[in-house]
C-alpha cells in the first residue's frame, strides 16, 4: 500500500470500530478524538496500537471514482499560464501532465470541504501566491507542487488557480454534504 492508502485504511478501520468521536486524516497521520473521562488515555493508546497492528486490509473498500469537467479558459484559470511557464511548458502540456496523473483525495482541510489531491507529477513546480485572494469561487482548482486543491465553497485562498469545475461539490441536504472525501479517486477532463 502507498502511505495515502495506509492512512485511508487505518481511518476506515478506526471509524468502523465506532469507538472514536472523530477520526481525521492528516497529511502524514490519522488523529482520533475521544472523551478521556469515558475512555482513559492509557486504554485509548492500547486500543490504537491494537488497531494499527490489526489487519487494516480488511478495512480497504473501493473508493468512489469521480470525473470532473474543468474549464481552463483565462476567466476560470487565471494562473494557468504562469504555472505552465514556471515549468517550461505550454498551458496545454501542463494540463496534459495533470490529466495523466493518478489523482486521489489525500485529505480535507484548511477550509470546509477543501480537498487536497495527491498523485500530481512531483516534477511539476509551483508555490503559493505572494498575495492570497480574498475570494476564490467554489469549484476552483489550484496547483501547488505535488498537489491539486479543490475549493468546495467560496472563500479566501492562496493557491494559483488553474481551472474551475461546475460540479456540485457541496450539497447541504446530503448526509455527508461534501462530495469529495478522503480516498476518492478523481479524474479531470479539461474542456
Amino acid at each position: 500500500m502507498r502511505a495515502t492508502e495506509d492512512r485511508q485504511a487505518i481511518a476506515r478501520a478506526l471509524r468502523g470500530s465506532r469507538i472514536w468521536d472523530e477520526v481525521v486524516i492528516g497529511r502524514e497521520s490519522v488523529t482520533v478524538q475521544f472523551d478521556p473521562s469515558a475512555l482513559g488515555p492509557a486504554k485509548a493508546l492500547a486500543m490504537l496500537k491494537h488497531a494499527v497492528m490489526a489487519d487494516i486490509n480488511a478495512a480497504v473498500v473501493d473508493a468512489p471514482n469521480l470525473k470532473l469537467l474543468v474549464r481552463s479558459d483565462e476567466a476560470n484559470a487565471p494562473d494557468l499560464a504562469d504555472c505552465a511557464a514556471a515549468n517550461n511548458c505550454s498551458s496545454n502540456e501542463f494540463l496534459n501532465i495533470l490529466v495523466r496523473s493518478n489523482l486521489s483525495v489525500d485529505m480535507l482541510g484548511f477550509a470546509p470541504g477543501f480537498a487536497y489531491l495527491s498523485g500530481v507529477d512531483p516534477n511539476l513546480l509551483g508555490g503559493r501566491l505572494d498575495h492570497p485572494r480574498q475570494r476564490v469561487k467554489a469549484g476552483s482548482i489550484g496547483f501547488i507542487k505535488g498537489y491539486l486543491g479543490i475549493y468546495a465553497l467560496d472563500g479566501p485562498g492562496g493557491w494559483p488557480i488553474i481551472g474551475r469545475t461546475d460540479a456540485m461539490l457541496f450539497d447541504k441536504t446530503a448526509r455527508d454534504p461534501f462530495v469529495l472525501s478522503p480516498g476518492a479517486e478523481v479524474q479531470i477532463e479539461w474542456v
